[in-house]
């Protein structure tokens, strides 16, 4: 008998709060209330959580740009294995997600972007729905079938495969070390935050916002559209924000195409390639040739010469 995504999802919460109800009870009459290292919260404890969560955020959602989105799903670069492996290990420990769901979820977005098959369109779902609840229906899309359709063609490594049969245990790993270094309180809200990132920053954050508002370089057929401006959260996403640029050219290695447009996951890509770690194999679109205003320009010569 096939084991549903709701089972499966409802087992890890399980596990997890089983978890965190063991520790309210062994740690504090083991390592302390605060675990092993938990006093490192006691003191400016706002100030260091938010510090804490801007950066797991980065961290984790510039495994997913670069690792996930630009390598594994559009091929525009490549990476050593173990600094592509890590990646996903890390994502594994915090997200719980495997690179043969989130790819094969990724295609068929692209695929039907923003039409009535889109998992997580705001233009035929809302923006409330895609922001608050858009990662309930990444869940369910991993089970539609011409989404197994697509994952059983990724190519998949032993690690990758058992990561993706394994889904919940790493959270329940980290955790378990969460709490044990940080005691059941600080632990718990770290924990919190990390179930946090990818619906709020991945789903919320590109999905919902980056096809409701903002400008368009290009005619990508579908709403997305550019929000680079909002410079810290296209930081902390990884310069994910530009995100029509992207759904007109899927295959290029930088998000940021116009001068005043940054991608700090593109630095990331170069810095790697510097120390031999990545190679670039996508191009990047020369924006003059390509844009709107190009093709209006373009369409009225054809008009005039008509």
């Amino acid at each position: 008998m096939k084991i549903t995504q709701k089972t499966k999802d409802t087992c890890f919460y399980i596990s997890l709060f089983l978890t965190w109800a063991a520790a309210l009870w062994v740690i504090p009459h083991t390592l302390g209330e605060n675990g092993i290292l938990g006093s490192f919260f006691t003191t400016h404890t706002f100030l260091k959580f938010a510090v804490v969560f801007m950066v797991m955020a980065h961290l984790t959602i510039t495994a997913m740009s670069i690792c996930f989105h630009r390598i594994h799903t559009h091929h525009a670069i490549k990476l050593n294995t173990y600094v592509d492996h890590a990646m996903q290990v890390w994502l594994w420990l915090v997200t719980s997600m495997s690179k043969l769901d989130w790819v094969s979820v990724h295609v068929y977005h692209h695929t039907f972007s923003d039409t009535d098959k889109d998992p997580h369109s705001p233009v035929k779902k809302g923006l409330g729905r895609v922001f608050f609840l858009g990662v309930v229906d990444y869940s369910k899309a991993k089970d539609w079938p011409d989404v197994l359709r697509i994952r059983a063609r990724i190519p998949a490594t032993r690690l990758e495969k058992y990561m993706s049969e394994h889904l919940f245990l790493g959270p329940i790993m980290l955790s378990c070390t969460l709490l044990l270094l940080f005691g059941p309180l600080y632990g718990s809200i770290l924990i919190v935050m990390n179930i946090t990132i990818s619906p709020l920053f991945a789903v919320g954050g590109v999905n919902a916002l980056a096809h409701w508002f903002g400008y368009q370089n290009y005619d990508s057929k579908d709403n997305s559209r550019n929000l680079g401006f909002l410079f810290l959260l296209n930081w902390i996403i990884c310069g994910e924000l530009d995100h029509n640029n992207h759904h007109r050219f899927p295959k290029s290695p930088t998000f940021a195409h116009r001068w005043f447009e940054f991608d700090i996951g593109w630095v990331y890509v170069r810095m790697l390639q510097a120390v031999g770690l990545a190679q670039v194999t996508g191009t990047i679109p020369d924006y003059e040739q390509h844009s709107i205003r190009h093709e209006k320009k373009a369409f009225a010569s054809a008009a005039i010469s008509r």
